[in-house]
């Protein structure tokens, strides 16, 4: 699995990108409660309002293989401060495909955290033998659908009525690299 790594958000802000750890429970459980329920409802397609004790052992226990789990933090004063988690688990089933799923706090999104931990969830994806992504989403996620545009190319699409899609996307390497600068 790929190690961290330094970026920039658009706003000059900097961060670090890194595996998410066991020792992450703590910031991922608050990270949650500060969430706004649209943003809650986004993620999990209801208001969850915390994560139970089985749900974080789970989350932040990522194999590198299976279950690939990325944070950005960004430093505020002398704290680094966790706002944003992406994670794919491989489907039993097919190991080429993976489920996606990606949440950025409220007053981060728009900056590039998204796509800047995209870059290392893809690439650490491919080298485990991940080509496509699997997600779930409403059909109204305009910046999903952009970030999985950037990096992947739609095979399938299905709406599922009620605002809900799900899609499959090919990985494709991004223009400059995973890791290169964003064009």
């Amino acid at each position: 699995m790929t190690t961290e790594r330094r970026v920039k958000l658009s706003d000059g802000t900097s961060g670090i990108v890194r595996p998410i750890i066991a020792s992450d429970k703590a910031a991922l459980a608050a990270a949650l409660e500060e969430l706004a329920p649209d943003s809650r409802e986004r993620r999990f397609f209801f208001n969850k309002a915390k994560l139970s004790e089985d749900e974080l052992e789970r989350l932040t226990k990522p194999d590198g293989i299976d279950h690939i789990a990325y944070g950005l933090a960004v430093r505020q004063g002398e704290a680094m401060i966790p706002i944003s988690v992406a994670r794919c688990f491989r489907d039993r089933d097919d190991p080429g495909l993976a489920e996606i799923a990606m949440v950025t706090a409220d007053p981060w999104q728009g900056l590039g955290a998204g796509e800047e931990l995209m870059r290392s969830l893809s690439a650490a994806a491919m080298e485990v033998g991940i080509r496509r992504w699997f997600v779930a989403m409403f059909s109204d996620n305009i910046a999903m659908r952009t970030l999985l545009d950037r990096f992947g190319k739609k095979c399938e699409e299905r709406k599922l009525g009620g605002g809900f899609l799900e899609a499959v996307y090919e990985i494709v390497e991004p223009p400059g690299g995973f890791f290169g600068p964003p064009s």
